[in-house]
């Protein structure tokens, strides 16, 4: 189980910095010209983050009564929404982008600040296995 949740960590933190270099990237990014380094590197990021999820549910190491798991299913649900949104703002009419450009940045926000919150419930949920 020991070798599980360090993989589970690994991935996570991965996952969390490629977003993270994604949001850089789209953050900084003037005219759309690197909209599609934006889109892969934010695309490896999910994945990094669903494998280190999926991981845990592989090796049966879940622990579903914890907070952490919750919080983390809240984030997990943003961090999909977020390339949704994006995904739509680039296939909308110009009326419409304003708002679809809104979102994708707020559930950005808000899936990295309940990652912050999820780090912290983790490590105080790991601390005691540890010992």
């Amino acid at each position: 189980m020991t070798q599980s949740i360090l993989v589970h960590i690994v991935l996570m933190v991965l996952g969390v910095v490629v977003l993270l270099g994604a949001a850089y990237v789209g953050k900084t990014d003037r005219g759309g010209k690197k909209l599609n380094t934006h889109k892969i590197v934010g695309g490896i990021g999910v994945v990094l983050v669903l494998l280190g999820a999926a991981g845990l549910l592989a090796t049966k190491a879940l622990l579903p009564t914890l907070p952490h798991f919750w919080v983390a299913l809240l984030a997990i649900v943003f961090m999909i929404l977020t390339p949704i949104g994006g995904l739509l703002f680039v296939k909308a009419v110009p009326a419409k982008k304003a708002g679809l450009r809104k979102s994708h940045r707020f559930d950005a926000m808000i899936f990295f600040g309940l990652a912050a919150v999820v780090v912290v419930l983790g490590i105080i949920s790991v601390l005691p296995m540890i010992r």
